[in-house]
């Protein structure tokens, strides 16, 4: 397990919610760390959100975390209420939880 699994355990909501905020500095870190586990990471977080997360789940994450939006900046881009948008944005976030923990047991699977 390297540093970033250590310190952003995606199995748990909280690990999730730091990565996402996070992410920015994530993806600009990649290039200048010269570390390929920010890229596998950032990678296969990307798969996670197209295979954990409905469409306006996704939207809501893209917006909010990776284009830097406020809910409310968010709420009005979709036509959405604010609390739409962080019911959308929690269940999102466990969502991503739930796939890094059944994706963990796969591994230890075999």
């Amino acid at each position: 397990m390297d540093k970033y699994e250590q310190a952003y355990k995606l199995e748990t909501e909280t690990g999730v919610k730091a990565f996402l905020k996070d992410y920015q500095k994530l993806s600009e870190a990649r290039f200048f760390a010269n570390d390929l586990s920010i890229s596998d990471m950032l990678i296969d977080f990307g798969i996670a959100i197209d295979r954990a997360l409905t469409d306006r789940q996704k939207e809501v994450v893209i917006l909010t975390y990776f284009q830097d939006l406020k809910q409310v900046d968010v709420a009005k881009t979709l036509g959405l209420s604010q609390q739409t948008v962080q019911e959308h944005t929690v269940k999102a976030i466990k969502n991503l939880a739930t796939y890094h923990i059944l994706s963990k047991q796969r591994e230890e699977q075999g």
